[in-house]
């Protein structure tokens, strides 16, 4: 059903319908006229034979002489003369009612002489005939336009199917551009055939409608950088008064708490501007890669310890499991971004994870890809279905729960400019989103 659905499908089937109609309406005047022929080829050799029969029979006589039928066929002779009552002649036995024509053909032939004692008579004769000869040639010749019929409709929908994608070519090749298009928005545009008609018409109209696209979202990575950096600039004046007013000796005791919750508040949106020119510069594609050699264990252990006492404060353990019997987890990468990466996929599972829980850091090298990996865990309320969600820009799992929902977005495409996407799985209850390096 889905495929009728499809305009190929539609094609084909009203295709179908229509050619089937035309060669129904052909077959069934055919299947009259050849039954009409049938019909009368029957009745003239019948009524022949019957003539045949007649010019046999004799009256002149004493004795009439009437010739008998052949097998199969019935017959029955009268001989009428003026104001006297008919006399049969013959009668077949089991002779049919002329009223049964639907399983005898029958005739009527007659003819007028003179009986033995010269009196003008007329002989009247009637012959019938089994149908079932002409009923099985008749069934054949239904039976042979049932099989045009139905060879008629196979070949229309073949036909159509044939037809409908060589007219949809134009169609298939413009919705191939748009998933590429869809994967990896640039300056790429559909094709537009000149054919002059409405394919070229929609996709002159969608190239439109991307141009539009295109600017605006240029416009808002633009003007999401600018904001980005003018705000840096003010965020580390006031970081920097903060820190030189959290060190001063004259500061009262009571106020250093919460100068040190502004400063984690400052830290928190420093990272969140951080984390808007990231955005801009990776829909942009001009996120530069400094890479070099970067031991990734040491990278998580910097992380771990840069939020721990955010865990700590939360009430939240942070595990870390490092797998000894690597020697080196020394990969190729951007320090900067993986340490964003690192810190996002804390943060995330920090923000997410039931009170009380404890989150793990586990690091290591997959034996059968040789990649070494970072990974991060942390259980869950409920299932989250379809985990491919997460890596979209803005989607939030928890809507209660703070941020932008970026994190995971952001350290997908940096995983993946890195070399491999994140990888991400439910088992036992919890969260698994690793981190692959080479």
């Amino acid at each position: 059903m889905r495929a009728l659905r499809g305009l190929r499908g539609q094609l084909a089937l009203a295709f179908a319908l229509v050619f089937g109609l035309v060669v129904g309406l052909a077959g069934l005047y055919q299947y009259r006229q050849v039954g009409r022929v049938l019909h009368q080829g029957a009745e003239n050799r019948l009524r022949a034979r019957a003539l045949v029969l007649l010019n046999k029979v004799e009256v002149s006589g004493a004795v009439p002489v009437v010739p008998l039928p052949s097998r199969g066929e019935q017959m029955r002779v009268v001989v009428e003369a003026s104001g006297q009552a008919s006399r049969e002649l013959f009668h077949s036995p089991g002779f049919g009612a002329p009223s049964k024509k639907e399983e005898n053909s029958l005739v009527e032939v007659q003819a007028a002489t003179y009986d033995y004692s010269g009196r003008p008579v007329r002989v009247r004769l009637w012959l019938a005939h089994s149908a079932a000869p002409l009923l099985a040639d008749l069934g054949r010749v239904r039976l042979g336009l049932w099989g045009a019929l139905a060879g008629s409709l196979g070949l229309a929908a073949a036909l159509a199917a044939i037809l409908g994608w060589w007219v949809l070519r134009p169609l298939r090749r413009i919705s191939r551009q748009a998933r590429r298009i869809g994967a990896a928005p640039g300056a790429e545009r559909l094709p537009e055939p000149a054919t002059g008609d409405e394919v070229q018409e929609l996709a002159q109209a969608l190239n439109r409608m991307l141009d539009r696209l295109q600017a605006g979202a240029e416009l808002q990575d633009n003007f999401l950088a600018a904001a980005a950096h003018e705000l840096r600039t003010p965020l580390a004046v006031l970081q920097t008064g903060l820190a030189v007013t959290r060190q001063s000796p004259e500061l009262p005791a009571s106020l250093r708490a919460p100068l040190d919750a502004q400063s984690q508040e400052l830290q928190r949106l420093g990272r969140l501007v951080e984390d808007f020119l990231l955005v801009s510069r990776l829909r942009s594609d001009a996120l530069p890669l400094a890479r070099r050699p970067v031991p990734l264990d040491e990278l998580v252990l910097a992380a771990a310890d840069q939020l721990g006492p955010r865990f700590r404060a939360a009430g939240r353990q942070l595990d870390l499991a490092i797998d000894e019997s690597v020697a080196d987890y020394t990969v190729a990468g951007d320090a900067d971004k993986l340490t964003t990466v690192i810190l996002n996929l804390l943060d995330n599972a920090l923000r997410h994870a039931p009170p009380g829980a404890a989150v793990r850091v586990a690091v290591g090298q997959e034996p059968e890809t040789g990649l070494f990996y970072a990974e991060v865990s942390n259980p869950i309320h409920t299932s989250l279905g379809d985990l491919s969600r997460l890596t979209t820009a803005r989607y939030q799992a928890d809507v209660l729960s703070g941020g932008a929902g970026l994190g995971l977005w952001l350290s997908n495409r940096i995983a993946e400019l890195h070399g491999a996407p994140l990888a991400l799985r439910e088992a036992n209850g919890a969260l698994y989103v690793r981190l692959r390096l080479q």
